[in-house]
């Protein structure tokens, strides 16, 4: 396995962005396409040696043992790729406001205080003498808007912004696998805030300012008498260094590229899309709780964890032969209907089947892809004593139905894709994952100037 960590500790960390045309904390921070200065070839490799010859990493597990080899890991491995922070919190909010000029000035808050934080100089107050100060936490604060804040369930424009509604945006529907205790439409919300940072603690505080401060700033800013916000709860996730979660398989791999075309392509609203016109480099958010379930997959023997995955769990191949496709793509399957290839329930064949030919919508597979940003969770024991962990599902797309629907309902949990009788994906099939809870909701785009403020566009006629 590549030494990532190694060259973790060797380059800067990137920062996230808050200026620009796309919101914070969704393709950022990311690796830049070329490395750093401060990128040492022979000092990585030197380092593997050290530490190879110490004792600390055994040579079968450091396949990085040349300067070619430490070169390429980086364009492998980092180039353009989102370095995310190691801790998430998910928050989601209803607004109590009436008034539209009170919705507007609430985003105008929000904004400023994200903007602080995202630009905050960590404290050196309370640090040891000798302990080391950290130039930045990366902090990013990410907001998302639901359908419920454009019209009630029963259709009442609440704010006179119907006609600004992003084209796919709605409550999220039900779906084969939800918990029995889950009602989408009831857990639907108003915002969603996805915070981020390299430290637990600020994470904390950032929450909690959002909690017990946001109703205040804003009543002393605009003279509000009352709640403009009720917060429903808060998630926590985390990030191990191997991209790994709970099942043991490398959750990162066949994650979309960071190239520009695409983002364009496959995450963020174009002039071209259909949309209104301040959506325009915004993106849609699916958020799903996914339980998984350790006692019942730990049972299972290796080589059937990998049959229902569809992947070797050491490197992360899929269980394939390899082909080329055409117009240069490489689809991972000769044959999306041959079960030489692994399982055809396997989860990785349910959800990126990548044919040879477009669908019957004139859709190529690999443009129903979508970029994940997961991180897995862990909220103790339940009340059978089994851990309650899993993944907090993050995907950013410019479609909901064209990516995200279209992969669940057509082939993930469609019984008879991509052969009749083929069964809905094996993980669910087996019940190793449980959806607990979810949402869908619309990111508006970045910040135009230094006066602009989250979903401004709503307000412009």
């Amino acid at each position: 396995m590549t030494n990532k960590a190694t060259l973790n500790t060797s380059l800067p960390l990137p920062e996230g962005l808050f200026k620009g045309h796309y919101q914070s904390g969704i393709t950022d921070p990311r690796w830049p396409k070329e490395p750093p200065a401060e990128f040492d070839p022979k000092a990585i490799l030197d380092i593997i040696n050290e530490r190879i010859g110490a004792g600390r990493l055994r040579e079968e597990d450091a396949d990085i043992l040349s300067l070619e080899d430490v070169r390429n890991s980086y364009t492998s491995d980092y180039s353009g790729r989102i370095s995310k922070q190691k801790n998430i919190s998910i928050m989601r909010a209803n607004c109590l406001l009436k008034k539209r000029e009170d919705l507007q000035n609430l985003l105008k808050t929000i904004t400023e205080f994200a903007s602080e934080e995202i630009r905050r100089i960590p404290s050196v107050k309370h640090l040891r003498i000798l302990e080391a100060i950290p130039d930045s936490y990366r902090v990013t604060i990410s907001l998302g808007i639901g359908a419920t804040l454009f019209t009630t369930l029963d259709g009442f424009d609440r704010y006179g912004i119907s006609h600004h509604k992003p084209r796919y945006l709605k409550p999220m529907p039900s779906f084969l696998g939800d918990s029995e205790e889950l009602d989408p439409s009831a857990s639907a919300s108003d915002f969603i805030f996805l915070i981020s940072s390299d430290h637990p603690y600020i994470n904390v505080a950032i929450v909690r300012f959002f909690a017990e401060y946001l109703n205040k700033r804003f009543s002393k800013n605009y003279g509000f008498k009352g709640k403009a916000v009720e917060f429903l709860g808060v998630e926590e996730g985390f990030q191990r260094k191997d991209t790994r979660e709970f099942l043991g398989f490398d959750d990162g791999i066949d994650n979309i590229s960071m190239r520009e075309d695409e983002l364009e392509r496959l995450v963020y609203i174009t002039q071209v899309d259909n949309e209104p016109d301040w959506c325009i480099n915004g993106t849609y958010l699916v958020y799903r709780k996914i339980r998984e379930r350790m006692p019942d997959w730990e049972k299972l023997t290796v080589v059937n964890q990998e049959a229902m995955i569809g992947r070797d769990k050491e490197t992360g191949k899929p269980l394939s032969r390899q082909v080329t496709g055409p117009k240069g793509k490489t689809p991972v399957y000769s044959d999306s209907k041959d079960p030489a290839d692994g399982a055809l329930n396997s989860h990785i064949r349910k959800v990126q089947p990548r044919r040879n030919s477009e669908d019957l919508f004139g859709i190529d597979d690999l443009d129903r892809r979508f970029l994940r940003r997961p991180y897995p969770f862990f909220d103790g024991l339940d009340e059978s004593g089994n851990s309650i962990n899993g993944l907090q599902f993050l995907a950013f797309m410019k479609s909901i139905q064209q990516q995200f629907e279209h992969v669940v309902n057509m082939w993930q949990l469609n019984p008879d894709f991509p052969v009749q009788g083929a069964g809905i994906d094996a993980l669910y099939a087996n019940n190793i994952l449980e959806t607990l809870d979810g949402g869908y909701y619309f990111c508006p785009p970045g910040l135009a100037s230094p006066k602009d403020y989250f979903a401004s566009g709503l307000f412009r006629e």
